[in-house]
């Protein structure tokens, strides 16, 4: 089968936190058998070192005379992931209109069974606009995961002329209920709305115990200290507000507690702000950024996992949670942004409403208090990612879906 995954944002070299998952869903395609290509814009200011490594061909485009210009994707299109950038707005057009020709042409040359499109804004738009200038029959499979949501209810009756044009998609998929209920206030209809996650590679990703003794020394934690982790970006819709709120009711019940946050951003002055007020800084690591292909070491690391998400605004999953899980961790999260498409609340980990601070220190005091329990939910996590939530079963999942769309049973 040949697909090609279309997308604004692709890594551009291994440990490449951005994007990664998009990565991550073309090598399980490719090592499924499919023949695989990405189609991607020119990025100013990054070198791409994987165009030429493993199973999946890279295809960039250029849209504008100069390289300087190309600033859409790599996570810099949005401010916070709430607001469309000046620039944005500005280059779009050439983006569309570029993307819409050069895809046209490769369908006509390569007859593609399906694209699969991943931010529906730019990335549909130029495959439904492809597909019409090529004649083609291909079909179009259209993941949303999350900024492109934002874009399509933030710009009114804009956003519902594009949510029109995104589906006629063949099949839609997101991965959250904050997003179905996003894209269904713009008209699209709620069952042709699928969920599925952004799974993980759970060859690549497991725990070590050998990993979390070198990063517990790093870290200067020591064996009975229990340590909690959040990764991410410092926006407002992962929450990390709120764990930063719950700690000081954590650390009055268990002081040999620590929080690593790994991630950065604009909200770390709020963040900080919040530890000093509560006197909890020296319970709290910053470590910045890590490469994607380190956070294997600081999940194996961990004792709980984090992810208090917010609808701020609405979000999918993010794909930390299923590689803690595949870890062996047990998570505490938010019943927003479509942690409950994977953490079954008791079973696995606990879920809390979004925003609330007390109950979030309540459940994570509880885990601290029984370490059996803590045993038992990781190991459901890992089992739910070795059966239904790991890369290549949802690569399977996906082609079947095609398959359908299809019309085709074997």
């Amino acid at each position: 089968m040949k697909i090609c995954i279309v997308s604004h944002s692709y890594p551009f070299f291994a440990g490449d936190w951005r994007s990664n998952f998009i990565a991550s869903l073309a090598e399980a395609y490719a090592e499924t058998g499919n023949d695989l290509t990405v189609f991607t814009p020119f990025f100013f200011g990054e070198q791409r070192k994987n165009a030429a490594t493993g199973k999946v061909k890279i295809i960039e485009y250029k849209y504008l005379p100069f390289e300087s210009m190309h600033r859409i994707g790599y996570g810099k299109s949005m401010k916070n992931d709430t607001k469309i950038s000046k620039s944005t707005i500005l280059l779009t057009p050439f983006l569309l209109i570029t993307g819409i020709i050069k895809l046209a042409g490769l369908l006509k040359r390569e007859k593609y069974d399906f694209l699969h499109c991943h931010w529906a804004i730019p990335n549909t738009l130029i495959a439904v606009g492809a597909r019409w200038l090529a004649h083609s029959d291909t079909k179009i499979l259209t993941s949303f995961p999350g900024s492109d949501v934002t874009v399509i209810r933030n710009t009114g009756l804009l956003g519902k002329i594009l949510a029109g044009i995104i589906a006629k998609s063949d099949y839609m998929s997101c991965n959250s209920s904050d997003l179905k209920e996003e894209l269904v206030k713009s008209d699209i209809k709620p069952e042709k709305i699928d969920y599925v996650i952004y799974g993980v590679d759970d060859y690549k990703i497991k725990y070590s115990a050998e990993k979390r003794k070198i990063t517990r020394e790093k870290l200067a934690i020591n064996d009975d200290t229990i340590l909690l982790l959040m990764i991410g970006r410092f926006v407002p819709k992962k929450g990390f507000s709120t764990a930063f709120r719950a700690l000081k009711y954590i650390v009055e019940r268990h002081k040999n507690v620590k929080l690593a946050v790994v991630g950065d951003g604009n909200l770390k002055k709020e963040y900080v702000e919040i530890l000093k007020q509560d006197k909890t800084s020296g319970h709290v690591i910053f470590t910045g950024y890590i490469v994607a292909n380190e956070l294997v070491d600081y999940y194996s690391a961990t004792d709980i996992f984090l992810m208090p998400s917010e609808k701020n605004p609405p979000d999918g999953l993010n794909t930390v949670v299923p590689e803690a899980m595949a870890c062996g961790r047990p998570i505490v999260a938010s019943n927003a942004g479509g942690n409950d498409l994977v953490v079954f609340d008791g079973f696995n980990g606990c879920l809390h409403p979004e925003g609330d601070y007390k109950k979030l220190a309540v459940l994570v005091s509880r885990l601290i208090e029984d370490e059996s329990l803590r045993i038992e939910m990781g190991r459901k996590s890992l089992e739910l990612i070795q059966t239904k939530f790991n890369w290549k079963a949802i690569a399977e999942y996906y082609i079947e879906k095609y398959k359908e769309t299809h019309g085709k049973t074997d």
